[in-house]
């Protein structure tokens, strides 16, 4: 009997133990998770604004003696839903592998009834350094659906200070103007010499072929979906 009650009160013991720290990490999910999507649809939206040159309110706070300008979260949203037109158009999908989007969403800008660029979500996983990571892309093109109006790096998982350094102006500034046809290509020890070349993340070369493969794969069905859709 005593036996008994020792592996009873064993199996309780584990059971607490593993069952606390769950409970703690499912309960700090369903806190965390509402400002995740909320922070996930604000760097969309400001992403989109930015690279249409929309401007929108920002706040100034003060942290620890630094000023920081932090965008105003309802202007945001405001500016966006009167300035931006999102559709959906149909995407490509293969229904035997999974791959692909079943729909995607196009956002476009009009001044004066007349388009001035289109941008679309572009994620990929196994590109980039960490093959187990997605990286996903906001990638916007003019009216002509070639030339670059912008690109913004949404979510990634790379090496700080190598792959990571993605998101710098300096690298995505490069793709203005720069044309997507035949392809992007992304050179590596020499000058750029053609429309459609930007230069490499200094020391991080997967991360620079990741990016490369993702917008010239995600042009190609992007050209391959707007013709159907006259269609």
């Amino acid at each position: 009997m005593n036996e008994y009650k020792i592996f009873l009160t064993r199996v309780l013991s584990v059971s607490l133990i593993t069952a606390i720290p769950c409970a703690i990490l499912l309960a700090l999910y369903f806190v965390t998770a509402p400002r995740i999507a909320e922070y996930h649809e604000i760097k969309l939206k400001r992403s989109v604004l930015d690279i249409f040159n929309i401007p929108y309110r920002t706040e100034e706070k003060q942290f620890f003696g630094l000023k920081l300008r932090k965008a105003d979260k309802k202007d945001v949203r405001n500016v966006f839903d009167n300035s931006i037109t999102v559709e959906a158009i149909t995407s490509q999908y293969n229904e035997q592998t999974g791959e692909g989007e079943k729909d995607k969403e196009l956002f476009m800008y009009y001044d004066d009834d007349e388009l001035q660029g289109i941008g679309f979500i572009a994620t990929r996983l196994g590109y980039g350094f960490n093959k187990a990571a997605d990286i996903s892309l906001f990638i916007c093109v003019g009216p002509d659906l070639e030339t670059v109006k912008g690109i913004e790096v949404l979510d990634h998982a790379e090496t700080p200070g190598l792959g990571g350094r993605m998101t710098e102006e300096k690298f995505k500034k490069q793709f203005v103007g720069q044309k997507l046809k035949p392809k992007l290509s992304i050179v590596r020890g020499r000058k750029t010499i053609g429309s459609n070349e930007v230069h490499a993340i200094t020391g991080a070369s997967y991360t620079s072929k990741g990016i490369e493969d993702i917008i010239n794969e995600a042009m190609e069905a992007f050209w391959q979906e707007m013709e159907a859709d006259k269609g």
